[in-house]
């Protein structure tokens, strides 16, 4: 019987677009279900009886996976430049830390598309030309992880036929969620103890007439970033900015373990920003034995762009 435990995702970025790699690149801890759906027209035309369907008709297919876990630094981008579309490797202190690489993620039209390996144990699964449709990233500082949340869709899984995959999986450990460092309006805050930050895409799976069940290309749409938080009620600054209709900008830095020792220490780094976002609800919480206020924020695009990503990690590139 196969042992659920024992199960696995990889995945590699995919040079051209719907053309599966050999094997993964990379191994992400997390759990997840890859899921290959069939649209099937059934037949109920009058062929002398009462039966109601006589045969079926497979049409089109696809499918989705959903790797949901902690945060890592090292693989967890990934499927960060699969979302955002863009990233380039910058050294930090090429001279004293060679191994250590800082890497910058935009937003870009056309972002890379990723094949996905799914083991169950008794079995693995490949589905290429996948892309990603939300991603996002929850911080809750009460005992918990930083959890990072991706749905991607792809092509219709299919079994693997290859040579045996062993996966290698990665010794660094996650962030927790006491340790982000968050800013409102460029000013540093402790009254924040729940921040959620979600980046979707519309995608359009093609499925032209062309002698096949799956999609042909995937097309990017309308993209959007939402950024919702819990604060404490300590005074009404918060709260008199929503009233008074005043946009805000958020940025949230984690620092994680040592990358090197010196003069100047390196460390795991995530960072995110937003440069702009406008408050579409703040409402009170009396539910618990403090004042608490909820809000919920939309990003606005401007010359800043929507969001900005930076990762530091011994990770040379992603791709």
């Amino acid at each position: 019987m196969a042992i659920s435990k024992k199960s696995w995702l990889g995945f590699g970025v995919e040079t051209t677009p719907g053309v599966a790699l050999a094997a993964p690149s990379v191994f992400h801890p997390c759990k997840s279900v890859m899921k290959g759906a069939k649209k099937r027209e059934q037949l109920k035309e009058e062929r002398g009886n009462r039966d109601a369907v006589y045969g079926l008709v497979d049409t089109a297919r696809d499918g989705s996976t959903d790797p949901k876990g902690p945060f890592y630094v090292d693989t967890s981008p990934y499927l960060m430049l699969a979302a955002f579309g863009s990233t380039v490797a910058v050294q930090p202190d090429p001279e004293n830390a060679p191994d250590v690489y800082r890497h910058l993620f935009e937003l870009a039209d056309i972002p890379p598309t990723l094949t996905l390996f799914k083991s169950y144990d008794a079995a693995v699964y490949v589905a290429s030309y996948a892309a990603v449709e939300k991603w996002s990233l929850k911080i809750n500082s009460d005992g918990k992880l930083i959890e990072n949340e991706v749905t991607l869709k792809h092509r219709y899984p299919v079994k693997y036929e290859g040579q045996a995959i062993t996966p290698r999986f990665t010794p660094t450990l996650p962030f927790a969620g006491y340790a982000p460092r968050i800013k409102l309006n460029g000013t540093e805050t402790a009254d924040i103890t729940e921040i959620n930050i979600e980046f979707s895409q519309k995608l359009t799976l093609w499925h032209p007439a062309h002698g096949s069940l799956d999609y042909e290309a995937v097309y990017f749409g309308e993209r959007e970033v939402k950024c919702d938080f819990t604060a404490r009620f300590d005074n009404d600054s918060l709260y008199q900015r929503y009233m008074k209709g005043l946009d805000d900008s958020v940025e949230i830095t984690v620092i994680g373990n040592t990358l090197t020792t010196g003069a100047t220490p390196l460390y795991e780094e995530l960072k995110i920003t937003i440069p702009q976002i406008s408050y579409d609800s703040m409402d009170h919480d009396l539910g618990k034995d403090n004042v608490l206020v909820k809000a919920k924020t939309t990003a606005v695009s401007g010359a800043s762009g929507l969001i900005h990503a930076e990762v530091q990690n011994k990770v040379k590139e992603y791709k």
